[in-house]
């Protein structure tokens, strides 16, 4: 047992971060995902408790306030994004004008051009606090926590949450039931569960699905009863697959493919651990092979079934689009050349953050032609990256990107990390892949869930106390 993990109680700065987790963690996925104006503002005023709570970790007195005094660095990347994104505000390049009774935003030319600028600045600085907020509120996870106990309490909490709301979502599509079980209707058809919008309830499930996988393996490995099907690890498997199982209900093809991916990656490893177990043991491989795949075939078999009815109407729009000279796929093609183009004319600095919707306008002055598949003008890039390099150009995504490198590539000259903390990078890694060809981190729910996970990750293996062979899984 590591040193890190004793029985002893919580400090109180503890206690405040798991309360100041839980509420940003079940607001945002509980309500609307976080992706209503209201609950967005609601969050970012609860994200604010995070710099309370940063101040007090580096005013810790003895060890633990020297450490994370030296991490405070690691913050110049965050604050750097911050004074960027401020003096923007400072410097609008769109003036608005009242035409026909509405509000619209002409491009003026900002007064001071070499400089940052926005378009709207009251919505910059709006967004600017939720996002920093929300940053500074997960990296506290590296400033607080004494043992890895509470980083697996706060990943359990995020796990069993997600499996809750798979649950919720499932339910509402098999009673056909509507959104919130027909008490709210959602501005978007394609919702799921609480989220306006299936694909980012696909990149917040495969968050929590690989959280949800290490963990699995973390108590796996320490089981020591009479056998690991007959204890709470059955339960757990059951809790990944309706969590697995949510992607293809929800009709989202990238979430159904990025939980198959989750999904093959712990059985290989399950394999693996079988096959190296029986044989340090010389004994067969093939009866616990064999049953795990009859396992796999059986869950696969019934996870087809339940969600056949979802998937067939998605193949068959997915058929009719490949058929479509102008289907969404060469929709999306055009847009993303469109916005790289937009990007390239402010390369430096960018339109500025939250700028997107307003400047896309100066490549498509005119609403899209009546064949597009959903939207009538675009307010998203349906590509994080690329528009992060509109909005906050090449030097303001150099330092996003820096934001989360920097805590990173502390786990160079780390100890070896078991499955947990493998994992949760894992679902932070496919996120951030999933970013190039989606919009996830305009979801408030999903935002939070990285960047806990990240910081979470990287903490646990900070605490990791020198590898057993039980450990190094």
């Amino acid at each position: 047992m590591s040193a890190f993990d004793q029985s002893e109680s919580f400090s109180l700065l503890e206690k405040l971060l798991l309360v100041h987790f839980l509420g940003l963690l079940l607001g945002s996925s509980w309500l609307f995902g976080g992706n209503i104006w209201w609950m967005r503002e609601i969050l970012a005023w609860w994200a604010s408790g995070g710099l309370v709570l940063s101040l007090l970790a580096f005013a810790q007195p003895g060890d633990h306030g020297r450490e994370a005094r030296r991490k405070a660095w690691w913050l110049l990347p965050w604050l750097l994004v911050i004074v960027q994104i401020t003096v923007s505000a400072f410097n609008p390049s769109f003036q608005a004008m009242i035409a026909e009774g509405e509000r619209v935003l002409v491009h003026r030319g900002a007064a001071r051009p070499a400089w940052p600028s926005t378009i709207d600045p009251r919505t910059t600085l709006h967004e600017l606090w939720l996002y920093a907020g929300v940053y500074l509120s997960a990296f506290n996870l590296l400033l607080i926590p004494r043992r890895r106990r509470l980083l697996r309490g706060l990943f359990t909490v995020g796990a069993v949450n997600c499996l809750l709301l798979a649950i919720f979502g499932t339910m509402q599509k098999l009673l056909g039931a509507g959104f919130y079980f027909g008490a709210i209707e959602s501005p978007n058809a394609r919702y799921f569960g609480t989220f306006i919008y299936n694909n980012h309830w696909g990149a917040f499930m495969i968050l929590w699905l690989a959280a949800g996988g290490g963990l699995l393996y973390y108590h796996g490995r320490r089981h020591h009863g009479r056998d690991l099907w007959h204890s709470p690890f059955t339960g757990a498997v059951i809790g990944l697959l309706l969590i697995a199982a949510s992607g293809p209900m929800s009709a989202s093809r990238a979430a159904t493919a990025m939980a198959a991916g989750v999904v093959a990656i712990l059985i290989w490893q399950g394999m693996l651990t079988i096959i190296a177990a029986r044989r340090e043991s010389r004994r067969s491989v093939v009866l616990p092979l064999a049953t795990l795949l009859a396992v796999v075939a059986t869950a696969g078999g019934s996870i087809g079934w339940l969600t056949q009815r979802a998937m067939a109407e998605r193949y068959t729009e997915t058929r009719a689009a490949l058929l479509d000279e102008q289907s969404i796929f060469a929709g999306r093609l055009e847009l993303y050349r469109d916005t790289w183009e937009l990007a390239m004319r402010k390369p430096v600095f960018g339109w500025g953050f939250e700028s997107y919707g307003a400047a896309f306008q100066l490549i498509r002055p005119r609403p899209l032609a009546a064949h597009r598949q959903y939207e009538s003008s675009y307010t998203e890039a349906h590509s994080d990256w690329l528009q992060c390099v509109a909005e906050l150009g090449l030097v303001g995504t150099g330092l996003v990107m820096l934001m989360g490198l920097v805590p990173l590539l502390s786990l160079i000259r780390a100890k070896p990390a078991g499955s947990l903390p493998r994992y949760c990078l894992l679902g932070c890694l496919v996120v951030s892949a999933y970013a190039w060809v989606e919009f996830p981190f305009a979801n408030a729910a999903v935002l939070i869930a990285f960047w806990f996970l990240l910081f979470g990750a990287v903490r646990y293996v900070q605490l990791q106390p020198a590898p057993s062979p039980r450990e190094t899984s």
